[in-house]
Order: C-alpha cells, then structure tokens, then sequence
C-alpha cells in the first residue's frame, strides 16, 4: 500500500531539519594565516550605512608607498584563485587582493551585491589602507567591479587592466539584459532552494557556485558599462582569450572599440588562464604597469 503524501512530506521535512542542524554544527574553515582584514561600512544601494561588514585582502607590500596593483577576481572565486599571478607581480609591485564581500573571508550576507556595491567598497579599502591610487586589475567578473570604480572616483585609477573582463550588455549571454536578468533570477532561485530547501548535511559548502554567487550577477546591470568604457580615459591593457567561452573575444573588441587609446593582447587561450597559467601574459602585462604607474 504506498505511504500516504503527509508521511513523504512529514519524512522530508525531517529531513531538513536535521540537515540545517548538522550544517550549522560544522565547523567553519579558520581563514589563511597571510589574510589581512578591515572594517567597512555596508554599502546599501548607492548609501553608506552606519553598519560594517569584514574585508579580507592580501598585500604583498603593506609598508610600501609605491603605486598598488589591486587585483579583482570573478565570480564564483576569491583572492586564492589568483594568487599565481600575484606572485608573479609581487616581486615588482605591491599587490593587494581582496576577497570581494560575499566571497571569500569576507562578509557574506549583504545589502546589495552589485558591481557598483563592490566598486564602492575597494574604494572604501583603498581609504582604510590610505592608498589614493592604485591600478586595478579585473579578471572576469572582476572587469565589471573595476569599471565601477573608475566611473565612481576616476581620480584612483592609475590603469585598468580587463583580464578576460566582462563589460558591455551586449556580449552577455543572450545580450538582452531582460533575458539575462531572468536567467540570472532563476539561476538564484534555484542555488537558494538548493541551500535552504533540500537536505544536504553540509555538502552545499563543498559547491564552487553559491547564493552569492547568483546574486552578484543578478543585483548588477551591465548596460551602463558602455557609457563608462566610453567616458573613460586613461590607460587600459586588454588581455583576452580567443576561446574565451564565459566571456566572449568580441567583448574585448568592442571594449578595446569603446576606449580608443586602449591596447589589446588577444591569446590563444581560454577564460581561465588568470589562475591556470599566468605566466603566459605575465611579461606584457609586467611592461604595461611598469609604465602607467
């Protein structure tokens, strides 16, 4: 005779709630020794609030006073995925990378996960670490984060770097942002459910693509990105893949269009070569930001 519906669901809600309880019982991973942290305020939608949330950064040089190189990294990730190349850079430069909030060491329950949510709190790091300039590398995601501080206080930006950036509306996913905006929205939807509503014991932690993850993509709105690349006018080094799949290499030709003074190094390579083997950009990007600082 089957089991009546109460009884699954009976069963099932069980089931979550001793999930919820034993992943709240584990024990949170202790952050990397080399991490450095500072006290922002939350960002709310364009507004400081009195509130803060916890910054995790690394920094090669923190006693230095020279120009710093702040490293942005995409989404999912966190300042680990980039740590080959800033070893590369760090014998050179000062590096700093952060954890962006929401990823990482750093605050993850927030207002608002935006690119010009993210813009604003490097800019707050930057303040914390009395750095009035600096030049920002953005790897992936990370492109739309330092657009965002270029276009919010243009005056710290020494040089942009777009690593296998993202930008313009156009060359995202479908390139309607109310289509991506859906999808993004569903993508959320569904990593929310996977955490809250399904049992999972933990295993949920162990997932490269989480709540905030989604989120990211989905508070953010890529349309006026165009209108920054276009405004802007310093330095720019646009390092791209030609077989850049998450971010494709027409992006890059229009972002290297929309900022004219911009120079490009197309590779024979893929979107991840930031983390799997920097070294095979390392020396023209070694020579741009030895000459923009």
């Amino acid at each position: 005779m089957p089991r009546r519906p109460w009884r699954i669901a009976a069963a099932y809600f069980v089931l979550l709630i001793a999930s919820q309880i034993v992943d709240w019982f584990i024990p949170k991973s202790a952050p990397p020794t080399d991490l450095r942290f500072v006290s922002v305020h939350t960002v709310d939608h364009g507004g400081l609030q009195p509130s803060t949330i916890r910054l995790a950064y690394r920094d090669s040089a923190p006693d230095s006073s020279q120009v710093p190189i702040l490293l942005v990294h995409g989404s999912p990730g966190s300042s680990e995925v980039l740590q080959k190349l800033a070893e590369l850079l760090a014998p050179r430069f000062r590096v700093i990378v952060p954890d962006l909030p929401g990823f990482g060491a750093s605050t993850r329950d927030l207002p608002d996960y935006s690119f010009r949510a993210h813009g604003e709190y490097l800019i707050e790091l930057l303040d914390a670490l009395h750095v009035p300039k600096a030049q920002l590398i953005g790897f992936s995601m990370g492109g739309g984060v330092v657009l965002s501080v270029a276009h919010l206080a243009p005056g710290r930006v020494a040089a942009i770097v777009m690593l296998s950036g993202l930008g313009v509306q156009e060359h995202e996913l479908t390139g309607n942002y109310g289509v991506n905006h859906f999808l993004h929205g569903a993508q959320l939807a569904a990593l929310w459910l996977l955490r809250n509503g399904f049992p999972h014991f933990g295993l949920y932690r162990k997932l490269p693509y989480t709540v905030e993850y989604a989120q990211i993509f989905y508070a953010s709105d890529q349309r006026p990105l165009r209108a920054i690349l276009e405004q802007y006018r310093g330095p720019m080094l646009i390092i791209h893949g030609i077989h850049d799949r998450n971010v494709p290499i027409a992006a890059a030709r229009e972002h290297h269009r929309l900022v004219p003074q911009s120079e490009v190094l197309e590779l024979n390579d893929n979107h991840f070569m930031a983390f799997t083997h920097p070294s095979v950009f390392v020396d023209p990007l070694v020579n741009f930001l030895g000459r923009t600082r």
